[in-house]
């Protein structure tokens, strides 16, 4: 794809003060997309634990609709500045945005006024342009290119609006982030710009101490399941291969393995594909298969990571990821893993994952039932604590690879200034 110079060049006037740096940090997610507030919450939690003499100041940017639950949730205790609008948008969507900020109780500001009062010097993850106006340097954040990947999976409309989008955050943005050597390849490929605008930032899951503090089989009898399970902690998208989980655990009972049970969490929905989970819950009621797969949707985190350490393991079947979260969650709590041979899977190197082919619902149930006698219920204190050893440097490593970032977007200027 055709690409122009970009206007900004490194900076020559002198090196920005580490001192002086900070980080305007946009509030992402919500129940449409949990990935994304967990995604802030472990890069806020990875500069927190920062030792004082590297930590920056970090403030939370957050739409008038936010409140400060989910915002203690990314970050607890920090500055928050809201806004309601965008300085460019029209004086209707003005009005419009500031009677919202109004009737949330919040005073009406526009995005830029409040990155201005944080005192900011750049502002991440940005999913959509900010313009090349915006008032401090900003960083893209492009999670995956899936829709290049697997465009099937996509309405032509909604591939015509990523190609934008993504096209005007490799034009705009004063650097780009993406999260693994896979996608930096896409990136290349499909949306080129200069080699030193384009940065990997692998994030890892930070650990909560709190996590450790609770029973997971207490957890676990909450929901009433059974005393061994596999679990999928997943949205319902198509792409995470759910029906393989599915057609594997048809495949373990009807081999004999009675107790097999796999325990499914996450929104049900796939805007691309309303009725992806009809069809799925047709196969359970076909196959008799609701005793050994059970759907309890969406879940807080707390109640996912109890459920996660009492799992005999985790599968993650998933056809395409930018990096997986769900991965990183099993890593930092030493579980075993199922994963799908993808190259993204690969580039993470888990320890303790069993690799299968993607798609293969026999390899799956091969792999499963030949461990399934052996698999005991967790936690397995072992592995918890070397796992909690080994996050410590993976989240040190990304908190400094993201300053690094940080402090070379800050010393770009717009050509000429």
């Amino acid at each position: 794809m055709a690409h122009s110079a970009h206007p900004r060049t490194l900076s020559r006037s002198g090196k920005q003060n580490d001192a002086a740096l900070s980080v305007a940090v946009l509030t992402l997610g919500g129940t449409e997309w949990i990935a994304g507030r967990i995604y802030i919450a472990n890069l806020i939690g990875a500069l927190q634990l920062l030792p004082d003499g590297e930590r920056i100041a970090i403030s939370q940017i957050a739409p008038h609709t936010s409140n400060r639950t989910d915002l203690n949730e990314s970050g607890a205790g920090l500055n928050a500045h809201w806004f309601a609008f965008r300085a460019t948008d029209s004086i209707a969507d003005k009005l419009r945005g500031a009677k919202r900020g109004l009737r949330h109780g919040k005073w009406p500001r526009s995005l830029e006024a409040a990155v201005t009062r944080a005192r900011a010097t750049v502002t991440f993850p940005v999913l959509d342009s900010l313009g090349r106006e915006f008032p401090i340097p900003w960083i893209g954040w492009i999670p995956d290119f899936q829709h290049k990947r697997l465009p099937h999976f996509f309405p032509e409309e909604e591939i015509r609006r990523r190609d934008r989008r993504f096209q005007e955050i490799v034009n705009d943005a004063w650097h780009i982030v993406v999260s693994s050597e896979d996608a930096h390849r896409d990136l290349r490929r499909w949306f080129p710009t200069e080699p030193l605008r384009a940065s990997v930032l692998p994030f890892v899951s930070v650990i909560d101490g709190k996590w450790f503090e609770e029973e997971p089989a207490d957890v676990a009898a909450q929901f009433d399941l059974p005393e061994k399970f596999l679990i999928f902690p997943c949205q319902y998208w198509v792409h995470k291969n759910h029906d393989v989980l599915f057609e594997a655990i048809r495949i373990l009972r009807d081999k004999g393995i009675s107790d097999i049970c796999l325990v499914s969490t996450g929104r049900t929905n796939d805007f691309r594909n309303p009725d992806h989970f009809a069809k799925l819950q047709g196969f359970l009621r076909q196959h008799g298969l609701d005793a050994h797969v059970r759907i309890l949707g969406l879940l807080p985190r707390s109640q996912e990571i109890q459920l996660l350490r009492r799992a005999v393991a985790v599968i993650q079947p998933s056809q395409f990821e930018g990096w997986s979260a769900l991965v990183e969650d099993a890593r930092a709590l030493g579980k075993r893993m199922y994963v799908s041979d993808i190259p993204v899977h690969r580039e993470q190197q888990p320890p303790h994952a069993v690799f299968f082919r993607l798609g293969d619902a026999e390899q799956v149930a091969e792999l499963v039932g030949k461990d399934w006698p052996d698999l005991k219920p967790g936690p397995d204190f072992k592995n918890e604590c070397e796992a909690r050893e080994e996050q410590q440097g993976r989240t040190l490593t990304f908190a400094r690879t993201f300053l690094q970032i940080l402090k070379r977007t800050a010393a770009t200027r717009k050509a000429g200034a």
